[in-house]
């Protein structure tokens, strides 16, 4: 346990944590899911690592714990497999104190210290975009008077889920997972109202596709596709007078019409920047009687 939590921790708490650690024995926290889950009391290893911090675990989650003790534990000895009547009177012992250490820790639990900023009081609209859910979170921390992330992070309400970047990079526009946005409310001091207005909000955003990216390749392939539908269309009118389509050339043999084509065109381009007395030198320098390059330049296929 980290010394956030440890600050905060209590001796009937302490109990039960000795306790599941007794039930997770010598699993791993991806093993021990995977037991429960056999047992018919599923968690997600998540939710059995974080039943280890300040906040108090949920009965289902002490049941998985139970249930993944019983797993285990029959695999080592038959006679505590849950299929006959001892063995299940064994897991239900075990279980039922485990049970028992919840409730004691619940009942002592000391009390929430008081907030030491105000809490805010915002109560959100319909959002229903990431940048408007950030921009409901900032103005919420400005209510509470911007206190130090630090501070926020090791408060109660924060439940050791939140670590100081974490708060900032949310504040910045990174999108919250569910249990840190629960988190850093309570760390907020939020409203129910509140609460549940930005709960509601996430919900609506998680649930609604986001819009497609529109980027440079998109705009290359449309305009592909355009160029495409604009060939075939020309094809058809070709055909529709009579006229035999050219035969599709391989790439080797396209890469050379290409080049041929890019040649003829400076050559075009630099025969028509000359002017007539430039040109009339050119052809009587070629020693070829009535020669005339424009001329020759439009025969060429």
């Amino acid at each position: 346990m980290n010394r956030r939590t440890a600050a905060t921790s209590w001796p009937e708490l302490e109990a039960l944590h000795s306790w599941m650690r007794e039930a997770r024995g010598e699993l791993t926290f991806v093993q021990l899911a995977k037991r429960s889950l056999e047992a018919g009391h599923p968690a997600s290893e998540r939710t059995l690592r974080r039943a280890f911090g300040v906040r108090l675990p949920q009965e289902e989650t002490v049941r998985a714990y139970a249930g993944a003790w019983a797993r285990w534990t029959s695999a080592k000895n038959p006679k505590v497999d849950r299929v006959n009547e001892a063995g299940q009177a064994v897991w239900r012992a075990f279980e039922a104190r485990g049970l028992e250490l919840l409730a004691d820790a619940v009942s002592t639990a000391p009390e929430r210290p008081a907030l030491l900023w105000p809490p805010p009081v915002y109560v959100p609209g319909p959002i229903s975009t990431w940048p408007t859910l950030t921009k409901g979170l900032k103005r919420i921390y400005e209510e509470t008077g911007a206190p130090p992330l630090r501070r926020l992070a090791a408060s109660p309400g924060a439940g050791g889920c939140l670590s100081k970047s974490t708060i900032g990079n949310i504040l910045n526009g990174k999108h919250p997972t569910l249990e840190q946005l629960t988190a850093l409310l309570a760390a907020f001091g939020a409203s129910r109202k509140t609460t549940n207005g930005m709960l509601a909000a996430y919900w609506r955003i998680v649930a609604e596709p986001e819009s497609p990216a529109v980027y440079p390749c998109d705009v290359v392939d449309r305009a592909e596709r355009e160029r495409e539908a604009l060939h075939v269309g020309e094809e058809a009118r070709r055909r529709y007078r009579g006229i035999e389509p050219e035969p599709e050339l391989d790439w080797y043999d396209q890469q050379l019409r290409d080049e041929e084509e890019t040649k003829r065109r400076q050559l075009e381009m630099w025969i028509d920047s000359l002017s007539d007395e430039e040109l009339a030198a050119l052809n009587q320098a070629a020693a070829v009687p009535g020669r005339d390059l424009r001329s020759e330049l439009n025969d060429v296929p």
